[in-house]
């Protein structure tokens, strides 16, 4: 039996010292009902860790609302949050409760805390301190019982020296915090992880029973996942769903390094019945079509690992923030 924490809906899975340490720490600020702040890379699942704060407080029966604060432009953060009267701002037409309310008994999430304006820190602030706060445009203080848990990708210590992080409130977080390793320090987890993920995949896609070769398994134990958990589930859904028979080999991971194969090779395998089928067409402008495509999925793949970020995405993909602005307006894409 792997070490684990379950309680309702989320499950975090592991065996090596430094996850066994998560759950320790997990257990002790669970007991608890000060603010909270979690670090880790993108795609080690901050949020599965603060359900499983939640879930396992005096809390779990109330609401868990989570914000991912880098998906809303700064200047309505505040209204996220706080709530707003009608007319606080240039759209808002009506009063509106915020997710601090909603949480009223439970816990408020919020993802990237440091993307949030010092003005709307040092509100969330007093909000820890006090239990009350105002909504964006009122008079009259309202009222929450909404244990707060952060978190964010940055390391904690330079947070405050770049800036990102008003003092005050990192000094809240200071005494309760949660860091999550990324999944290349704890190598001896993947291999359960990824066997649990993929019968997830098969079960949910409903594909044959699938397993990995032992080429695969030495691959995934190898590879360093910058992209941690969420990396890992992506690749495992692929290779369920696009390997032909039972058993999943090195290749069918997809992943586009040395180890295992290229761009080229990836992106051919990706279009080779779909380009099969344009070309029985004739004539269906296949250049623009896949270029477009291709472009597309770029896009939204860059938005989802950066949490929806356009400036940082941009810079990810080398190009001008008013362009990325212009590409998901023309593709329709959701942010």
């Amino acid at each position: 039996m792997y070490g684990e924490i379950l309680i309702q809906p989320p499950q975090i899975m592991g065996k090596s010292p430094k996850i066994l340490r998560v759950f320790k720490e997990i257990r002790k600020v669970a007991s608890g009902d000060e603010a909270v702040i979690i670090s880790g890379e993108n795609g080690t699942y901050k949020e599965l860790v603060a359900k499983t704060i939640h879930y396992n407080s005096r809390r779990h029966k109330g609401p868990f609302i989570a914000v991912n604060v880098s998906s809303i432009p700064e200047k309505l953060a505040e209204a996220e949050l706080f709530g707003c009267e009608k007319g606080a701002f240039a759209g808002s037409a009506e009063k509106r409760a915020g997710r601090i309310t909603e949480a009223d008994g439970g816990t408020i999430f919020i993802s990237e805390i440091v993307q949030l304006e010092p003005e709307t820190q040092k509100k969330l602030l007093g909000f820890v301190k006090s239990g009350e706060f105002k909504p964006l445009g009122g008079n009259n203080p309202l009222k929450s019982d909404a244990r707060l848990i952060a978190a964010t990708s940055r390391n904690i210590p330079e947070i405050v020296s770049d800036g990102h992080c008003i003092k005050d409130l990192y000094d809240v977080f200071s005494a309760v915090q949660v860091r999550i390793p990324p999944l290349r320090e704890r190598r001896e987890d993947i291999l359960p992880l990824a066997k649990y993920l993929l019968k997830e995949a098969v079960t949910k896609f409903e594909t044959e029973e699938k397993e990995l070769s032992k080429e695969a398994k030495d691959f995934l134990v190898k590879y360093d996942w910058t992209g941690n958990i969420r990396e890992l589930e992506n690749t495992i859904k692929k290779a369920a769903i696009l390997s032909n028979g039972a058993l999943i080999s090195k290749k069918d991971l997809m992943l586009g390094d040395a180890g295992a194969c290229s761009i080229e090779e990836f992106l051919e395998e990706k279009l080779k019945r779909y380009l099969k089928e344009m070309t029985e067409l004739g004539n269906c402008n296949l250049y623009d079509t896949v270029l477009s495509e291709v472009e597309r999925s770029l896009i939204n793949i860059v938005l989802r690992e950066t949490g929806g970020n356009q400036l940082k995405a941009a810079k990810t993909l080398g190009i001008n923030r008013n362009t990325l602005r212009a590409k998901i307006k023309e593709y329709r894409i959701r942010v």
